[in-house]
């Protein structure tokens, strides 16, 4: 029976997904803990995603849309309308294993201390590659983390969230589950990041003080495609450096400037990064620029040598 205040709120925004759209629905129904309520903010999609979601006959299922906005706009719309006590989130082309709900609340619910809780997850990868576990993946940067065990398969991290986002994003955002309360708090996702949103998100929540816990247990298979927003490219990067300079600017407003020594490697890397996606475009002053760029954080010969090949490999080693 719906509920007019459920428990969680799901909050999916999608944009052309059609095709992904229904699988991940799909694992929302297929949940084994059911008091939800799934929210659908179209972001202005032409692929039939319309259609499809209006014929969906659960009423605890919402479905919205707007002209195109962006993921931070659905996002922050789709909270508007949400009523649970917990949120969590899903993107439209990933899906739930059936416990995700289940194991998580089974932690949030009795541990009042825990503000968020995100899971390990499967990466899928539409080039053939091997999948693999994200905590495995992400080791080095979970590395940081001081933990105790709550459970058989929890942890409440202690100190080291910030410095070990700044390593590598090892929460998956569709993995997640978080009390609205803190929502409230921190605001809401920034509408001015393409992407990136979702590790300036959480780095605004460690900079508040607020506590995250994750379950070792794999609750998200993600899939990752060729056109992914967090792929490698030019403007993905250019977006990734914007949101850098987004926890930047929150560490000096909440006085915490000793946490900026963090975002060092994590620009450094950008800039390495944006030196091969300049070398792939045969852009040489892009190369150049991205290499003295990478050069304010520190000299570390990989810049270097990333520079050289692209150069060779445009020709031109002036």
């Amino acid at each position: 029976m719906y509920k007019i205040n459920p428990t969680v709120s799901i909050i999916l925004p999608t944009y052309n997904r059609l095709e992904y759209l229904q699988r991940s629905i799909g694992s929302v129904l297929g949940q084994t803990y059911q008091d939800w309520e799934l929210i659908i903010w179209d972001d202005g999609s032409a692929d039939g995603t319309g259609d499809f979601c209006k014929s969906l006959a659960d009423k605890r299922i919402q479905y919205f849309t707007q002209e195109n906005h962006g993921m931070s706009y659905a996002l922050n719309r789709a909270i508007e309308r949400s009523k649970g006590e917990f949120v969590a989130f899903l993107d439209d082309d990933d899906e739930w294993l059936e416990n995700k709900l289940e194991c998580q609340l089974a932690l949030l619910k009795p541990n009042k201390e825990i503000d968020m809780i995100f899971g390990n997850f499967e990466n899928y990868y539409e080039n053939g590659k091997i999948p693999g576990l994200g905590f495995d993946q992400t080791a080095r940067a979970m590395s940081a983390l001081r933990t105790y065990s709550i459970g058989s398969d929890g942890n409440v991290i202690i100190d080291g969230l910030l410095e070990g986002l700044s390593r590598d994003n090892f929460i998956a955002f569709d993995s997640t589950m978080i009390r609205r309360k803190v929502l409230d708090s921190v605001g809401f996702f920034n509408q001015g990041l393409r992407n990136g949103m979702d590790l300036e998100y959480w780095w605004r929540f460690g900079l508040a003080g607020y506590k995250a816990s994750f379950t070792n247990i794999v609750v998200l298979k993600r899939y990752k495609y060729a056109n992914s927003l967090s792929g490698r490219n030019g403007v993905s990067i250019r977006n990734h450096i914007k949101a850098l300079d987004s926890c930047s600017t929150f560490s000096r407003e909440s006085m915490r400037e000793e946490t900026l020594k963090f975002l060092k490697p994590a620009y450094r890397n950008a800039w390495q990064n944006m030196i091969s996606a300049c070398a792939m475009e045969n852009d040489k002053k892009g190369m150049m620029a991205a290499f003295k760029q990478s050069l304010k954080y520190g000299f570390r010969p990989g810049s270097l040598r990333l520079l050289v090949e692209g150069l060779l490999r445009s020709g031109d080693t002036r």
